[in-house]
Parts: C-alpha cells; structure tokens; sequence
C-alpha cells in the first residue's frame, strides 16, 4: 500500500488532478452504465486503478452505512461513522457498510470537504479490505458504483483434463 507523507496529507486543498477520461476507472464505470463496458472491465480497471481513501487515525477503513440507494441528489457526507479494522471478527461482517473510496483527489475534496488521505492501488485496496464491506467509488459524482465485496472475492480453482488411452492395436 502506497501512503503519502503527513506534509501532503493534511489538506488535499489545490492539489489537481488530471480530468476523468474514457480509460480511466471513472470513464470505465460511465461507459459500463452506458452498456458499453462490462462489469468485468469495471473489475479489471479497478484492480490497476490508483483510488484515495480518507485516512483515519489508526490503521484500517473508515466506514458509512450504506444508503437506501447510493445515488440521490445531495450524498450524504462523510466524517465517516465507525472504523473497520483489518482485525474486525469476520464471523460478524456487515454487509450494511461502505467505504467510500475515490477515483481522483477532486472526487475526495467533493465528497469529504477535504483531509487527510491515503492512495493505493484497487488491487491492494482489495487485499486489505475486511470481509463484508463494500467499495462506494465515487460516492459524490454522477457515476457511482457501489462494488459488492461478494463479487470481488477470488478463489482457486483446480481444473483436471482427462485423455481417455487409446487401446493397442
């Protein structure tokens, strides 16, 4: 996982960030609305994607719970309810919640008014989220997602060929 320094993060006020376009993990997303995309290519642009979270004070996610529906006309913001930590008890995951998580410092600034973050790609991001919690990319803009933890999950997969023998002859 990629951190930045404390200096860069306390405020992410005037810092820029090139515009969404179409092979970004945003214009992925606004092309798979559109039915131009899969949702594998969502899944495959966020694996390679740089995101930005809201960096709590002690290790882990900061967490919301999730709307009726994620998209609406004025998103709720953050300041973000409860922390999930690496460590939280599987056995008990709540579906219910969300970490918002950001495809651009803009889309950060627009939905948490600015602070502290953290940047890591979305395979790691990934990797580090406890069981039962869901991705809200882009919690403030017109194309967001919400990336249900179930669908992310990876398992392996044995597959066995089988070549019946040729008799003698």
């Amino acid at each position: 996982m990629t951190t930045t320094s404390d200096a860069t993060t306390a405020k992410s006020e005037g810092v820029r960030q090139p515009p969404d376009d179409t092979v970004g993990l945003a214009g992925t997303v606004r092309r798979a609305k559109s039915g131009e995309a899969s949702p594998q290519d969502v899944f495959d642009a966020f694996l390679r994607a740089r995101v930005y979270c809201e960096r709590p004070e002690e290790p882990g996610f900061l967490t919301m719970t999730a709307p009726q529906s994620p998209v609406g006309d004025a998103p709720p913001r953050s300041r973000i309810l409860d922390l999930a930590t690496p460590t939280a008890d599987p056995a008990t995951p709540s579906p219910a919640r969300l970490v918002p998580v950001f495809t651009s410092l803009e889309q950060f600034q627009l939905f948490t008014d600015g602070g502290a973050w953290f940047s890591t790609t979305g395979a790691d991001l990934l990797d580090l989220l406890p069981p039962g919690l869901d991705v809200w990319l882009d919690p403030a803009a017109e194309h967001t997602v919400r990336l249900a933890s179930a669908a992310t999950v990876t398992e392996p997969v044995l597959h066995i060929s089988y070549r019946p023998r040729g008799s003698a002859a």
